[in-house]
């Protein structure tokens, strides 16, 4: 069995178990994984894709029975801030490597939010205890941690450099172009070799529909976000605006 089909029977299974006790959730999936969940079929319950917090990439899928009602968040995430002297740098990777080596699993660990002197990430309620009292160190940086609400988690701001164009239809292939400055021609060889995604899926359709809020990754050129769809030009083109990740 590959391993999408063994993360589809998962979910069916939560989906179950949800059917029957009102409430089920699945540990963080990546966007990938969300995305693969969302579109398969045969639920008993309904769906909702939650980090901990609003625009979160790493999300926990959760199964509730609509006769049972909705959820807490307090009760199915936890929120850890970590701090640290302000002439030491700390990053994501550091985090990361630093959990890992106490053991913690990554689907156990949501997104980390990393700012100057502190970093936060989420993470499910029932390793909080475990990693306040063992993580003292990321790195060559030593560290304190303390659990926090979900509402004290900082807000994260996407470094976005945004642009605004016009394309001739919403199709994936066209939206690429406005996004990366390529030819028509260039963007169909990169979707037909595969180093296209589409919402974090790789996607082989050049005439595949671009909605809002939906991200292209190009591998070798980086990220977009279709930020906004407008209206149309004399010419009948439409306006869009897209925001290009680190640049």
């Amino acid at each position: 069995m590959t391993a999408i089909n063994v993360l589809l029977a998962h979910a069916n299974d939560l989906a179950k178990k949800a059917a029957r006790s009102g409430f089920a959730a699945s540990k963080f999936l990546t966007p990938a994984e969300a995305e693969s969940i969302k579109f398969s079929r045969n639920r008993d319950a309904d769906l909702v894709f939650d980090g901990g917090f609003d625009d979160a990439e790493r999300t926990r899928a959760i199964f509730i029975n609509p006769d049972w009602g909705s959820y807490e968040r307090e009760e199915i995430f936890a929120a850890i801030k970590i701090s640290h002297r302000p002439q030491d740098t700390l990053g994501h990777r550091d985090i990361l490597g630093a959990l890992t080596a106490l053991g913690i699993e990554r689907e156990t660990i949501g997104d980390i939010i990393v700012g100057d002197n502190a970093a936060s990430f989420v993470c499910l309620p029932e390793i909080s205890k475990y990693i306040i009292e063992n993580f003292f160190q990321a790195g060559r940086v030593g560290v304190s941690s303390e659990i926090i609400t979900l509402d004290e988690l900082p807000v994260r701001e996407e470094n976005l450099t945004l642009k605004t164009d016009t394309v001739a239809s919403l199709r994936l292939d066209a939206v690429m172009c406005a996004a990366f400055k390529l030819s028509r021609t260039k963007a169909g060889e990169l979707i037909s070799a595969g180093r296209v995604s589409l919402r974090h899926q790789i996607c082989l359709r050049p005439d595949k529909d671009v909605s809002e809020n939906a991200v292209i990754s190009v591998r070798g050129l980086g990220r977009a976000k279709l930020l906004e769809i407008g209206g149309t030009s004399k010419k009948g083109r439409t306006f869009i605006k897209i925001g290009l990740y680190g640049r």
